[in-house]
């Protein structure tokens, strides 16, 4: 849970997706007191810009770093709109092998974008990064898509990391369990003695362990939990405790049809029955399109100091 605080609130930083302007690939910040009902700030512009790598990032996530040293964002180096489209695009065999990162003590000023290589110069993407805190080691264990080399389907790579600026040896951390699915858009929280983890691989599939390092089993798919999610039609999940409902929620990105998140609560992210699931019977994202991105609880003082800054 990203080491959260509860009952302040929640921040949402996301990028827009439309790929009709530069500033679609930039980053937004919206509000919440209860992770479902939404406000966007900074009179709906980007609080930060990537003016380095492609100048322009997807699909960011936020960590809270240990023991009250701030905050660190990191970001897709990608701009769609910037290579004339999907269709031109050539994303996974000509990205960039660069992960973009914003740091901050205190959520209101950011320092300026800085670029880490993650891969070699053969790899052709690095997307959608998160990151957990292992305890076993001390370390944040950062993890990420990349694209294999003989096959070209997407996997999980990963590499530890003390400070987030200094990276140990990659390695390959997952790969689809149907061949011939790519493995995208992993997301992970530590809930209780056990890791979840979600992600996209032609559904999305649930899966716990008791160490990062596993065994992983995979308990159900959000497809197999009467949602009304059929097939490959959502990504991007990120999994967040609603403190105040004493729930998890699951949001997912519907890309298929375009109508942006979906929140998804429960109380037990390992249950397999339909009935302890449900989608969010009221919900809010806001007026800005939400594509992939992360949500972190708040302090009622950062929420505040957000609030009063943007």
């Amino acid at each position: 849970m990203n080491n959260q605080p509860t009952n302040g609130g929640y921040l949402f930083v996301f990028f827009t997706g439309t790929e009709d302007s530069p500033e679609a690939e930039q980053l937004y910040f919206a509000l919440s007191k209860d992770g479902l009902h939404w406000t966007d700030i900074n009179h709906n512009q980007p609080v930060l810009t990537s003016t380095i790598g492609e100048k322009g990032v997807r699909d960011p996530f936020i960590i809270r770093k240990q023991n009250g040293n701030g905050f660190t964002i990191m970001a897709t180096d990608l701009s769609i709109y910037h290579r004339g489209g999907w269709t031109n695009a050539k994303a996974t065999s000509t990205g960039s092998q660069d992960l973009i990162f914003w740091d901050s003590d205190d959520l209101l000023d950011w320092s300026d974008p800085r670029a880490v290589t993650m891969v070699d110069e053969h790899t052709g993407c690095v997307w959608a990064p998160e990151a957990v805190y292992d305890p076993d080691t001390e370390k944040y264990f950062v993890f990420w898509s990349s694209p294999n080399k003989q096959t070209h389907k997407m996997e999980i790579w990963s590499a530890y990391t003390k400070d987030l600026v200094h990276y140990e040896g990659t390695n390959t951390y997952a790969v689809a369990k149907r061949h011939g699915n790519d493995l995208i858009d992993m997301t992970m929280v530590h809930d209780g003695d056990r890791f979840v983890r979600a992600s996209r691989a032609g559904t999305i599939p649930i899966e716990k362990s008791a160490s990062l390092a596993g065994p992983w089993e995979q308990v159900t798919t959000l497809q197999d939990l009467d949602l009304g999610i059929h097939g490959d039609t959502v990504e991007g999940p990120e999994i967040v405790w609603l403190a105040d409902a004493h729930k998890w929620c699951v949001y997912v990105d519907q890309f298929d049809n375009g109508r942006g998140y979906l929140p998804i609560l429960t109380d037990d992210l390992t249950s397999v029955d339909p009935a302890d699931w449900e989608v969010a019977p009221d919900y809010d994202f806001g007026t800005l399109k939400k594509r992939h991105g992360s949500i972190m609880a708040l302090t009622p003082a950062e929420y505040t100091a957000l609030q009063a800054r943007y």
